[in-house]
């Protein structure tokens, strides 16, 4: 099956029409997915500026991690969902073909990536630096990174509405 007939396919089941025929539902799920996205990327945004030591220098990293994770994963659990039922209400016309909406995937997994990597190595040391104003030069440049992924999500986004396929 080609790629134009799966996103058809999905298009055109009677579950993506009812999103995308309602007067209700299309409007509300944006709005939701918008809200949910305002959420995700002042959260990580919020602790990027830690890492930067442009915020909140008093406190720990960790604590701050503490606070901030369970809002960035419910958030983007939100956020994933809805945009999937964005996805599915306009697959193959507005979606399947966009590249600003690739863009946006890839920025994504970018992030996810940079936050990965991040986890896995420089936050493991955080015991040394958790409670310093100023972080180690690696946290400093995935919060940058990480700054700049979540402006190219949100640029990408709004672009998806602007681009032909």
């Amino acid at each position: 099956m080609s790629l134009f007939s799966l996103c058809r396919a999905i298009e055109i089941s009677s579950f993506a029409q009812a999103i995308d025929g309602s007067v209700f539902w299309w409007p509300a799920i944006e709005t939701i997915h918008l809200v949910a996205l305002i959420l995700l990327v002042g959260s990580i945004t919020t602790f990027d500026a830690r890492l930067l030591g442009l915020a909140l220098r008093g406190v720990p990293v960790s604590q701050l991690a503490e606070r901030l994770l369970p809002c960035t994963w419910s958030a983007f659990g939100v956020s994933a969902l809805t945009g999937t039922l964005l996805f599915i209400s306009e697959a193959n016309t507005k979606y399947c073909f966009n590249s600003a909406f690739r863009i946006k995937l890839l920025l994504i997994l970018l992030a996810g990536i940079n936050m990965s990597v991040f986890h896995f190595t420089v936050y493991r040391s955080g015991l040394k630096w958790d409670q310093a104003a100023l972080t180690p030069l690696w946290a400093k440049f995935v919060g940058s990174f990480s700054t700049l992924l979540w402006l190219g999500v949100v640029i990408a986004g709004r672009w998806i509405g602007l681009v032909g396929k």
